[in-house]
């Protein structure tokens, strides 16, 4: 009878101190580990954007930009190679949710007064913007991303080419003056250049220098103008002086960091070997007996199994069927170099800007009569820096051969430009959409089209969400047609 009475008591005195307790005990449900506020850590967004739209990039570099440029073709599933591009939906959605990214880092770095974030969010918008502009043409840009704003934008409006170039002319302009003041404050999550701002504001002044080039045919003013400011003031501007300088982006040794078309990301070895160095790269690459042919592609299967090797391209816009057998099939065509871009998980970086194209820029703006500065040595120097970048022995006496020796005309400059440009993204289509170099590039036997396209069409959903001001764009524009000149083009 006495246990009874002290269970009793001992219940009455658990439930008096439950209740007492209830009103002060509160349940931490955090991860310390975790960040509870993105303002507080604006790092976690550049990674996140660094990382997903160089993803992006250098995919679309093997799977697209290599067969626009015709560095690549197909042997099957030759459907893209005959111009059947579409919309490239996914580039257009990551890359803006990229540009959506870092506005909100440019939107936390304007309130904590930190020019460092502030200047890198608005190099990346840049670089994301004109990619976008380059391929589609006209595209959301003043109203992008605008959904989360005071005032919300949920249906932007479409920005012409012209007003974008010059925005970005301006954008750039404007983060190399956040990034030349003193004591700047050090920034994290940096996986590009690791925090070190003068390479930052150094890519910046490059890419203006892109940006400015690319108006070559329908604002020469305005190209002279902006690349004669940067040249004429060296310590003002500074620009990639050398390939310690590029903006590429090392990967690394394992998944899921690694890069993404190789092995070691899981990317498939039968689709690497459903694309061939293509015969227009490597025709080039023989007439100047250039030993990057030898790098970047491997020799055929079947010369190497005779023990003779051989290096055979494939030819670009062949019909599937016809394409698998070209040449006697797949044994006697060259792969791309998969021990290099497959079998290594971090080799072959993803490529942004690299100093040969900065001084090959600034050789044509020599050319030009731009400014005043030595077009065949800023010209050998842009040849020779990327020798160096892949590693690759320059011959003696390279510089000295026909079609690759300096004479003062855009060809060579726009040739050796191409080749710099190697996989990296779109810019070598776009570069030849520019200069019309070079010239061998062409529509394939089988190819939907007779002459060769200038953009991507718009996505679907864009017509679905935003349909007033697409059409407003297209009535400026002209149809959403592959064939549809982008601006610059000046055609």
């Amino acid at each position: 009878m006495k246990n009874k009475y002290i269970l009793k008591a001992l219940a009455v005195a658990l439930l008096l101190f439950a209740g007492s307790a209830c009103d002060k005990f509160e349940v931490d449900n955090l991860n310390p580990d975790v960040a509870t506020s993105i303002k507080n850590n604006p790092e976690l967004l550049l990674t996140n954007f660094l990382s997903n739209s160089v993803r992006r990039s250098v995919e679309s570099a093997w799977s697209e930009g290599n067969l626009m440029a015709q560095y690549g073709a197909r042997i099957v599933f030759t459907e893209f190679d005959l111009f059947e591009w579409g919309s490239q939906s996914g580039l257009w959605e990551t890359y803006y949710l990229a540009i959506r990214d870092a506005k909100e880092l440019e939107k936390i770095a304007i309130a904590t007064e930190n020019p460092s974030y502030e200047a890198v969010s608005v190099i990346w918008q840049s670089w994301l913007f004109q990619i976008l502009t380059d391929v589609y043409g006209d595209i959301p840009y003043s109203q992008a991303s605008l959904a989360n704003a005071d005032d919300p934008v949920f249906t932007p409006a479409y920005d012409t080419q012209e007003t974008i170039y010059l925005g970005l002319l301006e954008d750039l302009k404007r983060a190399n003056t956040l990034l030349s003041q003193s004591n700047l404050p050090s920034i994290k999550g940096d996986i590009l250049f690791d925090g070190d701002m003068g390479k930052w504001r150094k890519f910046a002044n490059s890419l203006r220098l892109r940006v400015a080039m690319r108006l070559s045919n329908v604002s020469p003013a305005v190209a002279e103008a902006n690349i004669a400011e940067i040249a004429g003031k060296p310590s003002e501007f500074p620009v990639m002086e050398s390939n310690a300088d590029n903006a590429a982006l090392a990967f690394l040794s394992t998944n899921p960091n690694s890069h993404p078309i190789t092995e070691e990301s899981v990317y498939r070895v039968g689709s690497f070997n459903e694309y061939r160095i293509s015969e227009t790269v490597e025709g080039l690459l023989r007439e100047f007996d250039d030993p990057r042919l030898f790098f970047w592609a491997d020799p055929t299967a079947n010369s190497v199994m005779e023990g003779d090797p051989m290096w055979s391209g494939m030819q670009n816009g062949i019909v599937d069927g016809p394409a698998y057998v070209y040449k006697g099939g797949d044994a006697f065509l060259s792969k791309f170099n998969i021990e290099y871009f497959f079998f290594s998980p971090n080799s072959n970086q993803g490529r942004l800007m690299i100093y040969s194209e900065v001084a090959l820029i600034l050789a044509e703006a020599a050319m030009r009569g731009w400014i005043g500065l030595d077009g065949k040595a800023l010209y050998e120097m842009g040849v020779t820096a990327n020798f160096e970048y892949w590693n690759v022995e320059m011959p003696q006496g390279y510089l000295q051969r026909p079609g690759v020796a300096y004479n003062g005309e855009l060809e060579p400059i726009a040739n050796q430009k191409y080749l710099a440009l190697f996989y990296t993204d779109f810019q070598g289509f776009i570069e030849y959409k520019r200069t019309g170099f070079p010239n061998e590039i062409a529509p394939g036997p089988d190819a939907f089209l007779p002459n060769y396209p200038s953009r991507f069409l718009y996505p679907s959903k864009e017509a679905a969400l935003n349909g007033a001001n697409l059409q407003e764009a297209i009535s400026r524009q002209g149809p959403d047609e592959l064939s549809t000149p982008v601006w610059w083009e000046g055609n």
